[in-house]
């Protein structure tokens, strides 16, 4: 560190030391200066002047010259703490954890870090271009006190400009966040255009540091997901969607405490005629967050796609506007609905459905419903209390309108049959979960969960939580990345490497793509071993019936992440054609039939392997059933 660094590094602690939430330390400072003048003037004075003459001297001098100094660097301590204060100063650091943008979610992030003891001793710089003050009293009020001693200082500044990103030795972070500001336009051109400069900047970087990329749109993620590897050698990013992250925090359910507001609630194993259901109230951003997380993970053992009736995962919407954003919603997930079970009601006695596309089959464990209305209209209440009282159904309820005040008078006047102190519904039927959502501050729903029983399956989420299980899920999904090159590779799986640098060399290779789907994968390991009774596995699987349940589970989950990040299927007759030249004992029929999948893959988005678990080839279905005979050492 040179010179000029170590000087900016003692202006930091010396502006620190000055900040508003240390008043104390000015007058203690010109107490200390009076004294040092006073000694330096008192000591020198000739021995010939009487004692009460030479201390009247000092005094005086001393008082003269604090004075000065004083009306000198008092303007100029205020001034630096002012500067500190508006974020307009700026210091060296080194090794740091760098959060570009002030979303008021950076107040998560922060309680992460608190969680975190390998990263709650680092230096924590802010970059915001709104209001520092503001946030920074945002923060105070949102931080437990412990919380608050974390090292933090704020910058007022452009995320998108090389010297700003300079000035925040963006070379030399170990953690960059890369969030952005709530309500601003173009948030995710903003970040990427971030991104991309902080990918130059880092270009001579000598340490790697994780990058935490947060785009709120589906359709950037899927954009950005469809590019190639990163071929960064120092930045090692991964692309979260703040409102998935939420969504997943509440639903994930790796840890046996959250299991009770899990959507299956551990209640359905193979033999099972129990399915999830779950009703989103509001087609908004969140709600979409909320269906596209609960459609990753709820895939379970007892669907059956060659039964009369298969057991389905139902997701409900209900939105006075359903009639319309429902065409939005198809035309986003067009590959997936071309393969669902879809029914729009607009009352009791007024629906349309739609089946599955006949050339591409019928297999998908998931199935939607849609209803056009307010949850306060008498049909649709008497839809909610018929949905409660069917023993079958395991139902949560997620509110997740714009409007957080309107979530909460939504959610405690759902009908009697939804807070089991009632006593309306039968007793096989399940107490429903209502999911609340609160972005703002949950104190209100969180006091009702707590302190009245009628109420206690009434979940806020989406402001308070942290994500400190977002780090174990990336090492896990690094661990399953591992696992699959392994076994994808031909090589025999013996055990877990050990080598983290082994591990973070083979993630860096993945497009974001694969990145995603692996953190996928990681997500829903603890639901499928729960429903089959796994939750203590410690080895290897070696029951070919729980292999093959596992395995068809898991290719359930994996066409389902395919299908919401844009994939699409072939239809039957072209996957069979396609599959069958694969194995041609033809070189040159072979030879053509791997060119054309690769391209089917890479530029038309189209994969065959989506398809019931039955037709895929026996070597495919066979390095399924190799990969979740080994998850137990991605956990």
């Amino acid at each position: 560190m040179n010179i000029i660094n170590h000087w900016k590094r003692l202006l930091w602690h010396l502006d620190r030391s000055a900040d508003a939430a240390n008043p104390w330390r000015l007058p203690l400072f010109a107490l200390l200066l009076f004294l040092l003048l006073f000694l330096a003037i008192f000591l020198p004075l000739p021995a010939l002047l009487h004692p009460p003459l030479r201390c009247l001297i000092a005094l005086t001098g001393s008082a003269a010259i604090t004075t000065l100094l004083l009306a000198v660097t008092i303007p100029l301590i205020l001034l630096r703490r002012r500067n500190y204060a508006l974020g307009n100063a700026r210091y060296f650091f080194n090794n740091h954890i760098l959060i570009l943008g002030g979303s008021l979610q950076v107040a998560n992030i922060l309680r992460t870090i608190a969680n975190d003891q390998s990263l709650c001793h680092k230096d924590i710089l802010i970059l915001a271009s709104g209001n520092i003050p503001y946030l920074c009293d945002f923060l105070r009020s949102h931080l437990s006190p412990a919380q608050q001693q974390l090292s933090i200082t704020l910058y007022h500044g452009q995320r998108t400009l090389d010297s700003t990103l300079r000035s925040c030795q963006i070379e030399n972070a170990s953690h960059i966040f890369i969030l952005g500001e709530d309500n601003e336009p173009s948030h995710d051109n903003r970040n990427i255009s971030c991104w991309n400069t902080t990918r130059h900047l880092r270009s001579n970087a000598i340490q790697m540091a994780q990058c935490l990329l947060y785009l709120r749109n589906n359709i950037s993620s899927r954009l950005l997901q469809s590019l190639p590897q990163e071929s960064h050698t120092s930045l090692e990013t991964t692309v979260v969607n703040p409102l998935e992250s939420i969504a997943q925090q509440l639903l994930v359910g790796d840890s046996p405490d959250s299991e009770p507001y899990t959507l299956d609630r551990g209640l359905v194993n193979p033999d099972s005629q129990r399915y999830v259901h779950l009703i989103i109230v509001g087609m908004t951003p969140m709600g979409y967050a909320f269906a596209s997380a609960a459609a990753q993970l709820c895939h379970f053992p007892n669907f059956n796609p060659t039964a009369a009736k298969p057991i389905r995962t139902r997701i409900t919407f209900i939105d006075p506007l359903a009639e319309q954003k429902i065409d939005y919603f198809k035309a986003h997930y067009h590959n997936l609905f071309q393969l669902s079970h879809v029914t729009l009601r607009c009352d009791n006695n007024g629906w349309q459905s739609s089946r599955p596309d006949p050339s591409f089959g019928d297999f998908l464990d998931i199935e939607w419903e849609f209803l056009k209305g307010s949850i306060v209209q008498e049909w649709i209440r008497q839809r909610l209390s018929l949905y409660a009282q069917d023993p079958l159904q395991i139902i949560s309820v997620a509110l997740c309108g714009d409007n957080p005040d309107s979530n909460i008078s939504d959610a405690f006047n759902l009908p009697p049959q939804y807070f089991p102190l009632d006593d309306v519904a039968p007793s096989s039927a399940v107490t429903p979960l209502v999911f609340v959502f609160q972005p703002d501050d949950n104190s209100l729903v969180h006091a009702v969960h707590n302190d009245v029983p009628r109420y206690h399956n009434v979940v806020p989420f989406g402001f308070s939580s942290s994500d400190p299980l977002l780090n174990r899920r990336i090492a896990a999904a690094k661990r399953i990345n591992f696992l699959y090159q392994r076994i994808n590779s031909g090589k025999q799986f013996t055990a877990m490497s050990s080598d983290s640098n082994t591990l973070d060399d083979m993630w860096r290779q993945l497009s974001f793509t694969e990145k995603a789907s692996t953190i996928h994968a990681a997500n829903a390991i603890y639901l499928k071993f729960r429903n089959l009774g796994l939750s203590n596995l410690s080895g290897s699987i070696s029951d070919q019936t729980l292999l093959n349940t596992l395995a068809r589970i898991e290719h359930n989950r994996w066409m389902m992440e395919k299908l919401l990040a844009g994939y699409s299927a072939l239809p039957l007759a072209q996957r069979n054609a396609l599959n069958n030249a694969l194995l041609s004992n033809n070189e040159q029929t072979q030879n053509d039939a791997t060119i054309r999948n690769k391209r089917n893959t890479s530029r038309r988005f189209a994969n065959k392997d989506i398809t019931p678990f039955d037709d895929l080839p026996a070597d495919v279905q066979q390095t399924y059933r190799d990969i979740v005979c080994n998850l137990y050492a991605a956990v």
